[in-house]
C-alpha cells in the first residue's frame, strides 16, 4: 500500500487499541511494533522498534483525557522524525467543550491541546465532529510543520443508521446550541417535524424546571430522534428526555458521536434507559466504552472503523477528500 510519500506505516496507541487494530484489519496493514506503555511512577515509556524510514506514517490516536494522550502522540511523534511523512487521524480530541470563555477569568483549554497537536511534528491532520465549527481555526498551520486539518463528520454513520434501519417521526434538538445541528439532519433524513426545547430555569438555583420549561414544535404522541456531537455528563440529554416525555412524546432515541463518559454518566444513562425515560441510546464509540457487559440492552454501539479507514486511505493516496465531507454545521 503506497502512496505519494511511500509504503503506509500505521501506528496504534494505548488511547483506543480495540478500534485502531480494527482500522488496521480493514487497511490490510500491521501496525507498527511500538513499545507502549507506563514507567513506576506512570510517566509514559515509548520505543518505536519498527522502521519509518522513508513511509507515510498515520499516528492513529483517540486524543481523551483519561492518560496524557497528548504526550504519548508528541512523544511518538519524536520517535519516527525519518519518516517521509507523518499524519495524525484523531477521533476524538479533548477539551472540546473548553473552546471560549464562558465566565470571566477561564481559560480556553481547546486552544491549548490544539497548540500541542500542531507542534507535535504531524503534518496534516484529520479531526472529527468538533463541538464548534472554530476548532479548526486554533490549529497553528504558519509556525509548525502542520500545514492541513481536515474537520469531518462521524455524524453521518448515525444518519445512515436512521435512515435504513429506523422509522422517526420528528427530530429535537434538546437546546437552543443544537437546534441547527438537528435542523439540518431533519432535511437530510427528510423529516418534516423539527421542534427544540426551551429549557426554564429556576433564577436562585438554576435547576431545570421540568413542568415549566416549553417545546417549540409538536412532540405529542412522536417517536422522536435528537443527534448530538457528544456525552460528557449526560445532563442536557436528562432534561431533554424528560421534557419531551413531559410533552407528550412517545418516545426518544438519542444519537451521539462521542461517548466522552465516567462513572457518574454510565450510572446516569443506565438509569434513564431502565426506567424508560430514554428509549435508546446509539454512540459511534470514539472513546474506549467501559463495562460493555454492565450497560443496559438499549445501548447500541457502532464502529467507526470502516469510515475512518476511507479517511486514511484517501488522505495516504492524496485523494480528493470532497466526497467525505458533511455540511451539518
Amino acid at each position: 500500500m503506497s502512496g505519494r510519500f511511500g509504503e503506509l506505516a500505521f501506528i496504534v496507541t494505548n488511547s483506543h487499541p480495540e478500534l485502531g487494530k480494527r482500522v488496521a484489519k480493514r487497511l490490510e496493514v500491521e501496525p507498527l511494533a511500538i513499545e507502549n506503555g507506563f514507567f513506576a511512577n506512570q510517566e509514559l515509556d515509548i520505543r518505536r522498534l519498527g522502521d519509518v524510514s522513508g513511509r507515510d506514517v498515520c499516528v492513529f490516536s483517540s486524543l481523551h483525557a483519561r492518560y496524557d494522550t497528548i504526550k504519548e502522540l508528541r512523544l511518538i511523534c519524536q520517535s519516527i522524525q525519518n519518516a517521509s511523512r507523518i499524519f495524525g487521524v484523531f477521533p476524538f480530541v479533548r477539551d472540546g467543550k473548553s473552546d471560549h470563555q464562558k465566565r470571566f477569568g477561564e481559560p480556553v483549554a481547546y486552544k491549548d491541546t490544539a497548540e500541542q497537536i500542531s507542534s507535535s511534528g504531524v503534518e496534516l491532520i484529520a479531526i472529527f465532529d468538533q463541538h464548534s465549527s472554530q476548532h479548526p481555526w486554533f490549529y497553528d498551520t504558519l509556525h509548525y510543520k502542520l500545514r492541513t486539518v481536515h474537520h469531518i463528520y462521524l455524524m453521518r454513520i448515525l444518519i445512515e443508521y436512521v435512515q435504513e434501519r429506523m422509522e422517526c417521526d420528528g427530530v429535537i434538538a434538546l437546546d437552543d446550541g443544537g437546534f441547527k445541528r438537528n435542523k439540518t439532519i431533519a432535511e437530510i433524513i427528510g423529516s418534516k417535524s423539527i421542534s427544540f426545547i426551551v429549557k426554564y430555569r429556576d433564577a436562585d438555583t438554576r435547576e431545570v424546571n421540568v413542568g415549566k420549561s416549553q417545546i417549540v414544535g409538536d412532540v405529542r404522541g412522536k417517536n422522536l430522534v435528537s443527534f448530538e456531537d457528544m456525552i460528557q455528563s449526560a445532563s442536557t440529554l436528562h432534561m431533554g428526555a424528560l421534557i419531551a416525555k413531559d410533552k407528550g412524546a412517545k418516545s426518544i432515541t438519542i444519537l451521539a458521536v462521542h461517548n466522552d463518559f465516567n462513572q457518574k454518566t454510565f450510572n446516569r444513562l443506565n438509569s434513564l434507559l431502565e426506567n424508560g425515560i430514554l428509549d435508546k441510546l446509539l454512540i459511534v464509540e470514539t472513546l474506549p466504552l467501559e463495562d460493555k457487559d454492565k450497560w443496559h440492552k438499549n445501548l447500541v454501539v457502532l464502529s467507526p472503523d470502516k469510515f475512518l479507514s476511507k479517511v486514511i486511505d484517501h488522505i495516504h493516496h492524496s485523494k480528493h477528500m470532497r466526497s467525505l465531507f458533511l455540511e451539518i454545521n
